[in-house]
């Protein structure tokens, strides 16, 4: 398919590549987090700032031809940002939802695995909204790999891991997911180690905490990668397209776990594994379940310390 095919980043000169890191830049969270570290106040106008220039941007790709390319690619964005990812769930239409007395008088009133049910039942509208804004536009569903894929797909080597030769990606995906999974619980255990107590207490959220991560695996991996890579691969090609969805997803875990600087890098390092994945298979089934493991661990420990 032509969408798929990889364009020599040279042809493309410098204005695409340009916009599409500065969005990618502008819809992070990027500007809230270096407000935050210096111990400041977020403004209340600042994320319509963000939306602003976003905006302006989206403006210029429908006025020149050059950046037609990039349209799509800026609406997910503003999309993502103005339903709550890039105010680091702290601004927009999620975050004021959460903020309503409604919704505090259900969430205080709902034992742990409801409330987080809700929540992160809620926290698809994002990817609803895509999935139908992409259909809209007539993308089909394998034009943004929401399809399983060839799962048995050749990995293509890579000096970043030492892959010297295609390997297959069920040996592949198996292996990292693994990684993945192992770091994350041995992280969990130093930071946040449970004791028997609450283990004996909370285990029966232990269901609720595997359906909750299988829920923000989708709704990462589609959200914040599938649909936004799908739209960067044919216009900057593999590399780039990479670079900037990985990123922005490294940012976005600032706050998470881990966090700080390396949170950053290993969700930078996750990010670009799992969008090989998607580019390589065409589908989303490997991205999700290496994303899936380390999620089991984090709700896990999030629903016995409760």
């Amino acid at each position: 398919m032509e969408h798929y095919q990889e364009q020599p980043i040279e042809k493309q000169r410098w204005i695409i590549p340009t916009f599409a890191w500065g969005s990618m830049l502008i819809a992070s969270s990027s500007g809230i987090i270096i407000i935050r570290e210096f111990g400041i106040d977020v403004p209340s106008w600042y994320p319509w700032f963000h939306v602003g220039v976003l905006g302006i941007i989206l403006t210029f790709c429908f006025l020149i031809k050059k950046l037609h390319p990039l349209r799509a690619y800026v609406v997910i964005l503003l999309i993502l940002f103005l339903l709550g990812f890039g105010g680091g769930w702290n601004w927009g239409l999620i975050p004021y939802v959460r903020s309503t007395p409604i919704w505090i008088e259900w969430e205080t009133s709902s034992s742990w695995g409801i409330e987080a049910l809700g929540l992160h039942s809620f926290r698809l509208l994002p990817a609803l909204v895509i999935f139908i804004f992409l259909l809209s536009i007539g993308k089909k569903p394998r034009d943004f790999y929401l399809v399983i894929g060839n799962i048995r797909s050749d990995a293509e080597p890579t000096k970043i891991i030492g892959m010297k030769k295609p390997e297959p990606w069920p040996k592949i995906g198996l292996i990292f997911a693994g990684i993945f999974f192992l770091g994350t619980l041995i992280f969990s255990l130093i930071v946040n180690p449970i004791t028997w107590e609450q283990f004996k207490t909370n285990w029966y959220f232990l269901p609720i905490a595997l359906i909750i991560a299988a829920i923000n695996a989708f709704n990462e991996e589609f959200s914040l990668r599938a649909a936004p890579l799908s739209q960067l691969y044919g216009v900057l090609g593999k590399t780039h397209s990479l670079l900037i969805t990985s990123i922005y997803f490294g940012i976005g875990h600032f706050y998470g776990v881990p966090n700080g600087i390396i949170g950053i890098l290993l969700s930078t390092f996750l990010g670009w594994f799992i969008g090989k994945s998607l580019i390589e298979t065409k589908g989303i089934f490997w991205a999700w379940f290496i994303h899936f493991l380390p999620d089991i661990v984090i709700f896990s420990f999030y629903a016995l310390s409760t």
